[in-house]
């Protein structure tokens, strides 16, 4: 049933709470505590561990636990109370969610990104800086590793296949905030359950729930963030909730730089409900003001310190255009594959990515969840007296994300925020139809249409899952022998020198320089050989200017008389080969190896072969 008691929404959550932890309200903070926050303590880990990178790494994991913990519980200990989900949200949400989770759960994560730097990432932020001094680029890019730092601890707690558990644990967690959402529209709690199943199921959510990408990560952190700017009524404007929301927008931001143009509209929104009060509070505005902008740098600055200190830019290799690094090309644009051609494209982008479904990512299909809730969140905007504040407040969101979305990238990857904003709109907008729908059979249809169109969508979201995912791996369904066979080694599959042949693991101990001339083979290196320094050679964009050029030249005389080796997959040899050669070196003869990758029944051919220098050619 619908709530049809009240105008605005009631927001359930108490928000008196004692002003400090202590042993005598342990009772209180235990009810506090919800299933988001049990994982949220990890996302406290990785963004205190970036802070202690330059200290040994045993002496810095000493230190950034206890912090994290400590402010884990600073953290939910002044939070607001709230209504834990029923038993049946757990049963309509999680077990669908679980069930798309274990489809290809058995076979490990081989896609693109995750060779190429999410390994690499992962593997060196848990134990400091991810490029040690005299490297060059490793990997394409220094991205921020936080995400890959978390869901490396998931990697190290449960193996390679069962740590990307975290991103099926963060999507529950982005449920549970959905579920708050939906309280003051739905009243049962099982008709909720489905409404967040029907946000959450859509083709490019799916396609990441057991793969080592970091998109869903930041999910429940803006979501949340979302949720506190538009509920928390008189509370928003304390120093408490300021700090909250900080944190969460700067976590997310740390989690992929790219939600700074998704997060920017609430941001805008959240200020301008600040200044709005009367009488202005200009001392409190200011303190808030400086203290939000503090909070939100400390969860950034370790990363682009380091990164600035290293190329000249903060947010290297992006926006080179502005800042201007001499090792990089000057530019500010992103892959040209992806989004509209021209203002125009770029202003209709969230609904013409319906008809160009190949323009929105590699997995070119789309159902169209974007395309209808940008022009119902016009619709909202535009007739705001229909509405109430809060459905308008996320259309406002909707419209002007989706526009600074679409003039970044337009790449749907980056836009599963906008997503899932859509999804609870088109529920609340349906909820809301249905309430008034009793003096209005159109509305009644309405809403009923909006529910049939998203039904639609999240069946052929689990059509699409069913068939391909980002690493291309089979299903359980289909290859049930070989998940079967595999299985015995979940929760073993931590390491891949545990499974190497002794003469292969004297092989890689003998390398003391690596070269990336792979394009797939950078995430290996830390599990082979983590002693060795990695020059990198394939980031064509870097090897087109001359200072990069001047600093490689540099790096590698460092190495002279060393052992440098590479490997490289039989299907990019020729491109390694090429890669070597514009660099000045040259290849000897290589040695086939079938090494196991993460555990015996999944091997992957390399070729290895040293690396020398010469002459380089004009």
């Amino acid at each position: 049933m619908i709530n049809e008691t009240m105008n605005e929404p009631v927001r359930p959550e108490i928000h008196n709470q004692p002003a400090a932890f202590s042993p005598a309200s342990a009772q209180a903070f235990l009810a506090r505590v919800e299933f988001g926050d049990l994982l949220l303590i990890f996302y406290f880990v990785v963004l205190i561990r970036q802070w202690f990178w330059g200290l040994e790494n045993r002496a810095a994991w000493c230190v950034t636990i206890p912090l994290a913990v400590a402010f884990w519980v600073v953290y939910v200990s002044t939070k607001a109370a709230s209504d834990r989900p029923s038993a049946s949200f757990w049963l309509i949400v999680a077990l669908p969610l679980l069930l798309v989770y274990l489809l290809r759960a058995p076979f490990p994560d081989a896609s693109f990104d995750v060779w190429s730097l999410r390994l690499f990432h992962g593997e060196r932020g848990l134990r400091g800086f991810i490029y040690h001094p005299g490297e060059f680029f490793p990997t394409s890019a220094p991205f921020n590793p936080t995400p890959d730092m978390l869901t490396g601890i998931f990697r190290y707690l449960l193996g390679y296949r069962l740590g990307t558990i975290v991103n099926f644990l963060a999507l529950l967690w982005t449920g549970t905030i959905l579920e708050k959402f939906l309280r003051p529209y739905i009243f049962r709690s099982w008709m909720r359950a489905i409404s967040v199943v029907l946000v959450l199921f859509t083709e490019h959510i799916l396609f990441e729930i057991n793969n080592y990408m970091p998109d869903l990560l930041a999910l429940p952190l803006m979501l949340e963030a979302t949720r506190l700017v538009l509920d928390s009524g008189e509370a928003k404007h304390s120093f408490r909730m300021v700090a909250r929301v900080s944190l969460l927008v700067g976590a997310a931001v740390a989690l992929k730089l790219s939600n700074a143009a998704l997060i920017a509209p609430l941001v805008l929104l959240y200020a301008w409900q600040l200044i709005s009060v009367r009488p202005f509070p200009l001392k409190p505005l200011v303190l808030n003001a400086l203290g939000s902008i503090l909070i939100f740098t400390v969860t950034l600055a370790p990363f682009m310190v380091w990164v600035y200190k290293l190329t000249g830019s903060p947010v290297f290799p992006v926006y080179n255009g502005y800042f201007h690094s001499p090792l990089y090309p000057p530019s500010n644009g992103w892959d040209g594959r992806w989004g509209g051609l021209g203002w125009k494209e770029i202003l209709a982008w969230p609904v013409l990515i319906f008809f160009e479904p190949q323009r929105t990512a590699e997995l070119g299909v789309y159902s169209g969840r974007l395309s209808i809730a940008f022009l119902l969140a016009i619709g909202c905007i535009l007739a705001a007296r229909l509405v109430d504040s809060r459905t308008r407040a996320i259309g406002f969101v909707i419209v002007l994300g989706s526009g600074l979305w679409s003039l970044t990238m337009g790449y749907i990857r980056y836009g599963l925020y906008l997503e899932v904003l859509s999804g609870l709109l088109l529920i609340i907008f349906a909820a809301q139809l249905v309430r008034a729908g009793a003096h209005s059979r159109w509305r009644t249809i309405a809403a009923t249409l909006i529910c049939l169109i998203m039904i639609g969508q999240s069946a052929l979201a689990g059509y699409y899952v069913s068939r391909e995912e980002w690493s291309m791996r089979p299903t359980v369904f289909q290859e049930p022998r070989s998940a079967l066979e595999v299985s015995k080694y979940l929760l073993r599959d931590r390491s891949i020198r545990r499974w190497l042949p002794d003469r292969e693991r004297k092989m890689f101990d003998g390398v003391e320089v690596w070269v990336v001339s792979g394009s797939k083979t950078a995430g290996l290196l830390p599990f082979l050989n983590d002693r060795a320094p990695v020059l990198g050679v394939r980031s064509a964009g870097i090897f087109t200017m001359e200072a990069s050029q001047r600093e490689f030249a540099r790096t590698l005389s460092r190495y002279q008389g060393k052992k440098m080796y590479s490997i490289a997959l039989p299907s990019d040899l020729d491109d390694a080969l090429a890669a070597l050669h514009k660099a000045g070196l040259e290849a000897g003869p290589s040695t086939r190896l079938v090494i196991p990758f993460f555990a015996p029944p999944h091997s992957v051919e390399i070729y290895f072969f040293e690396v020398t220098s010469r002459t380089p050619q004009p």
